[in-house]
């Protein structure tokens, strides 16, 4: 349990731009930010922070919150964990004691995958400074030029030969095989002892985003023809080799600075590159590009350039997987080294300079390199010329962008001395029959006043009559929540000020909420003012309840607003701050008006199933109470009924 001053403190400590802007790229719009949105797949940025209020909210899927609430989402952490995870950021101590077996069992599956890579991480470290990990693990790191600094950064280690050192290790540190085995770490056959998966390997951890270990990449170092090269983690609830990419908790702010990805193969590529001052880079693991990858390096900047190993048959296996990019909207070059070598042993050879250099002169839109690639192959063999054509129209129609596609067919058109017009109707017959995408639908009207409409979500069917009321409850525990601290007026007697609060918790009196969540925030906000405090809008952006939460943060970011253009044009629209005192009284009247009204309805319908005359006479004598009060509300409304 984290005590509660630590955790205010935390969230004092935690400064939104700077936890979002290390998952993704912001760019200052007005007084907020904004980027393409981390939580699902878009091509229009959509996803505002704001400074000043310190939460963030996306107008495409809906998610929003604060700093923990962003980090719970985006790397699956529990509301505890995602306040040490910023804690550690902000170099915040939390007093916390080790934990026991007890507690270790407690701990759910996703957070003890991520307590035991973790324990597995630093145990392969230190392994690499001791012992065999010495002689040989230490060894190899050398000879591949690595120095004590690159091996701390990226906490390269070794596993021990033993068949079981590590498992052994792990279990008597409180660990259970279920979740070593779950993580990928132990191998568990029926009848036979537990054994270590990377065994005998100099190791290499996989790490997140955020920078926690998920998974391991093994090298082995002894010629064995019935091991693999390189063994990777198999999948779990926290890695998904799909997902990630080796090197971005350490390449992403670069990325983001140098608006430029390096997209390398191998492990040792990625650390090479680091090593001599480029950190820009991240590693696909020798697995074919997904989707998902392109995403995740999409955060940080829509330019990729591939580079790829000096070996034809390679290029083109890769190739498949590059549309992948152009699709995402992306803009891609690619780089070719000489034959024989690749990015590591290139730079080991070169030094950084001559790198840089060698990347700005070779590198190539990838169009063009990919026609310039098999010019050669179909040159004088019309039907391989046809399929060729055929291939690069597909990979351009992949281009979401329609000038950047006209560009391209003008390029693929001079390079195969081919009609333009002839990849252009060729590539409207492809995007005519692909699967057409969903339209957004059109932006609601803008209402009079710079506030949203409520949002009444989590109701089930109900009347037009309740969906009223619910509207009117909705404003009023939203301008209590935003607004209950503004002051209207001054009390004629005392001269003290009267906050909205005061005003419309004494106008309100007892009610119950058809939104359960707006009933929660009303007694939040209720129980507090009646203990004498006004609480601000913040205790409600950073509550742990993620629906208070969501709803509050919903409040606070309206899905349009007023151009500041009107203003050139003496267009001036009274703000609702400016007009709250008569705004919320009305809105108290209307809500009671509405709920009196469904009370004489429920009367009434009550009375017509009643055949006793005293019955009647006492249900009568009750509507005609709530008439009078409805005609009263009425009156103060200016309405007729």
């Amino acid at each position: 349990m984290i005590p509660q001053e630590t955790v205010q403190q935390i969230l004092q400590a935690a400064d939104l731009i700077e936890v979002i802007g290390d998952f993704v790229s912001l760019k200052k719009r007005g007084a907020n930010y904004m980027a393409c949105c981390p939580f699902h797949n878009e091509k229009t940025p959509s996803f505002s922070v704001s400074p000043s209020k310190q939460i963030y909210k996306c107008f495409g899927c809906g998610r929003g919150g604060d700093a923990v609430r962003f980090i719970m989402d985006l790397e699956g952490l529990s509301y505890p964990e995602a306040l040490k995870w910023l804690a550690q950021k902000y170099g915040i101590e939390i007093q916390e004691r080790e934990l026991t077996d007890t507690e270790l069992d407690a701990q759910n599956e996703r957070e003890s995958l991520f307590i035991v890579s973790e324990f597995a991480q630093k145990y392969f470290s230190e392994q690499l400074h001791s012992g065999e990990g010495e002689s040989i693990g230490k060894s190899y790191f050398k000879e591949r030029g690595f120095n004590e600094s690159t091996i701390a950064k990226f906490n390269l280690g070794y596993s021990p030969s033993g068949w079981d050192t590590f498992t052994k290790h792990a279990l008597k540190s409180g660990f259970k095989l279920e979740i070593l085995e779950k993580a990928g770490l132990s191998i568990v056959r029926e009848g036979r002892e537990p054994i270590d998966r990377f065994r005998g390997r100099v190791i290499f951890p996989i790490n997140n985003v955020a920078g926690k270990p998920i998974a391991f990449g093994a090298r082995i170092l002894k010629p064995d023809p019935k091991s693999p090269k390189y063994l990777n983690s198999p999948e779990t609830d926290i890695y998904h080799k799909s997902h990630i990419v080796y090197g971005i908790y350490t390449a992403k702010n670069a990325i983001r600075q140098l608006d430029n990805c390096f997209l390398v193969e191998g492990y040792t590529d990625v650390v090479s590159l680091n090593q001599a001052g480029i950190e820009n880079v991240v590693a696909s693991s020798g697995t074919s590009l997904t989707k998902e990858q392109v995403q995740l390096i999409r955060r940080f900047s829509r330019n990729i350039t591939v580079l790829y190993d000096g070996d034809a048959a390679g290029i083109n296996a890769s190739l498949r997987g590059t549309d992948l990019i152009l699709e995402e909207d992306m803009d891609v070059r690619v780089v070719v080294f000489p034959e024989g070598e690749d990015p590591d042993s290139f730079i080991r050879k070169s030094g950084s300079e001559h790198f840089k250099q060698y990347i700005e002169e070779e590198g190539k839109d990838f169009i063009r390199f990919k026609t310039e690639l098999n010019l050669k192959a179909v040159a004088g063999d019309p039907v391989k010329k046809a399929a060729l054509i055929g291939d690069l129209v597909g990979t351009i129609t992949k281009i979401p962008d329609s000038i950047k596609r006209a560009v391209f067919y003008q390029e693929v058109a001079r390079l195969l001395q081919i009609d333009e017009q002839i990849l252009i109707n060729e590539g409207n017959k492809l995007l005519r029959t692909a699967k057409p995408q969903n339209h957004k639908t059109q932006a609601p009207i803008v209402p009079p006043i710079d506030m949203p409409e409520p949002n009444v979500e989590g109701l089930k069917q109900v009347s037009v009559e309740e969906l009223a009321i619910v509207h009117k409850e909705d404003i009023f525990v939203r301008d209590l929540v935003l607004h209950g601290h503004e002051v209207i007026e001054k009390d004629e007697e005392t001269q003290e000020d009267v906050t909205l609060a005061d005003y419309v918790l004494h106008e309100i009196g007892e009610t119950e909420f058809h939104v359960p969540v707006l009933g929660q925030i009303f007694e939040l906000y209720k129980k507090n003012y009646d203990d004498g405090r006004l609480l601000d809008t913040s205790f409600f952006t950073r509550h742990e309840n993620p629906r208070i939460q969501k709803k509050v943060v919903d409040w606070l970011s309206p899905p349009y607003s007023f151009s500041p253009g009107w203003d050139k044009y003496e267009i001036y629209v009274p703000s609702y701050v400016s007009k709250l005192d008569d705004l919320s009284y009305k809105n108290i009247l209307r809500l009671k008006k509405e709920k009196f009204e469904m009370r004489y309805k429920e009367l009434s319908s009550e009375l017509a199933g009643i055949e006793n005359e005293d019955d009647q006479d006492i249900l009568m004598d009750q509507m005609t109470k709530v008439k009078k009060v409805i005609q009263r509300l009425a009156d103060q409304l200016g309405s007729i009924i």
